[in-house]
């Protein structure tokens, strides 16, 4: 019985080696088995979760305690650990969503602190997340949204909700990925509320 664990557990290393498999990888790899349990499953419950981390400065999953204009760029990096390279088109620290783990961007000040944090949600059965959140699941759970308008490149809608010192903005469009005929949430923005 002992040679045969033996075996299991040498079998099930090499494995891991031939996969790829490093304790080296970034913390934010590391991280995924804990935030894939984390998500909650339902459009509901996760805007709700958001809008309540957004009156701290705050987004939900790995990302939460990445405060707004109190923790830096280096801060990002030694929580969640490299981020993608950078195509040099975007001034984003992004973190691509992952088997169905969500994925964020973060953008810093010229201080180097966090200034604006943005959502994408998980690829993986994205009618459980954001791509289930639409225009009236918006209106329900939150009210009216302090201004509406039109992203004249996109042609998407930006639905804005103020959370104290905080707005989330709700890109809203059509994700075939999801349903071609009703528009839904292609990811949401935390900034700084303008004055």
């Amino acid at each position: 019985m002992k040679k045969t664990t033996a075996f299991v557990v040498t079998a099930s290393l090499a494995s891991f080696a031939l996969i790829g498999f490093s304790p080296t990888d970034s913390a934010h790899a590391m991280t995924k088995t804990a935030v894939e349990q984390s998500v909650p499953q339902g459009p509901k419950t996760a805007l709700n979760h958001i809008y309540k981390l957004a009156h701290k400065g705050q987004m939900p999953y790995y990302a939460e305690g990445l405060k707004m204009g109190v923790q830096t760029k280096k801060d990002v990096h030694h929580k969640l650990g490299n981020p993608y390279p950078e195509t040099g088109q975007s001034s984003f620290d992004i973190y691509h969503a992952e088997m169905g783990n969500p994925g964020f961007a973060f953008h810093y000040d010229t201080k180097g602190k966090i200034d604006e944090i943005r959502y994408f949600g998980t690829n993986v059965e994205k009618e459980t997340n954001i791509g289930g959140m639409t225009p009236s699941l918006l209106k329900k759970q939150l009210g009216q949204a302090d201004s509406v308008s039109t992203i004249p490149q996109t042609k998407e809608k930006k639905y804005v909700y103020r959370t104290g010192d905080y707005e989330l903005e709700f890109i809203v469009g059509h994700d075939p990925d999801v349903n071609q005929q009703e528009l839904t949430v292609l990811h949401i923005n935390l900034v700084k509320a303008h004055s």
